[in-house]
């Protein structure tokens, strides 16, 4: 489905709608569009949870350039939809975001009501990340610090759940021990042993599976 025109975007997104009170508004990263995620998909359904996902502008069959205003903008306009033309409570959405998508979802959430979140493979900020990857360069000379995560989720009163593989290459482990860390009650952060940046749902297999479905249901229903 098209949406977004009343924030003068032109957006696809994709409605599963099952027969629940509760919602997933589900916001992918960076390097794929929404035909990437049906582990994702298929655990929404095995839950008998509505899903409701998008792609950023430039990404799939989203329209306009990538860029960190449109990315945030498009997360709204989701949430609008979800609210307004879908008739979903803010209560009872649960905004789910993956290794950036958790970076869109921390900035929707400081001024969008929802009924908790969770953060799969989510980094602190940009400039933690280029020292990361480019350990060799003096990035806080010239790098502004964009996608401020760390900062964002103090300021979110709403449950979080954050989700993290312990063998993630490419956002280290130790970035969501600082984001729970820093982040206020109520929290939980559950590691997912063996797990990349893109299989936590594999390897954390029903265990995790189970604990997703158990924190929407006391959250948003």
């Amino acid at each position: 489905m098209r949406f977004g025109t009343e924030f003068g975007l032109d957006l696809e997104g994709a409605w599963m709608p099952r027969d629940s009170r509760s919602t997933v508004l589900f916001i992918h990263g960076n390097r794929h569009n929404i035909t990437r995620f049906k582990e994702h998909y298929d655990l929404f359904e095995s839950l008998g949870i509505s899903c409701f996902t998008f792609d950023f502008p430039g990404y799939g069959n989203s329209r306009g350039r990538p860029s960190e205003t449109s990315l945030y903008a498009s997360a709204s306009a989701a949430s609008s939809h979800l609210v307004k033309k879908l008739g979903k409570g803010p209560q009872n959405i649960a905004v789910y975001g993956c290794s950036l998508g958790g970076a869109i979802s921390l900035e929707l959430l400081s001024h969008s009501p929802a009924g908790c979140l969770i953060t799969e493979s989510t980094f602190t900020n940009s400039l933690d990340m280029a020292n990361f990857l480019y350990p060799f360069l003096p990035w806080h000379r010239f790098m502004p610090r964009r996608f401020t995560n760390d900062s964002r989720i103090q300021t979110i009163a709403i449950p979080r759940l954050l989700i993290h593989g312990t063998k993630d290459l490419r956002v280290p482990v130790r970035m969501a021990h600082t984001l729970f860390k820093t982040a206020s009650d109520p929290k939980e952060l559950l590691l997912v042993e063996e797990a990349d940046h893109v299989d936590c749902l594999v390897q954390g297999g029903e265990t995790l599976q189970t604990k997703i479905g158990d924190f929407i249901e006391r959250h948003c229903r």
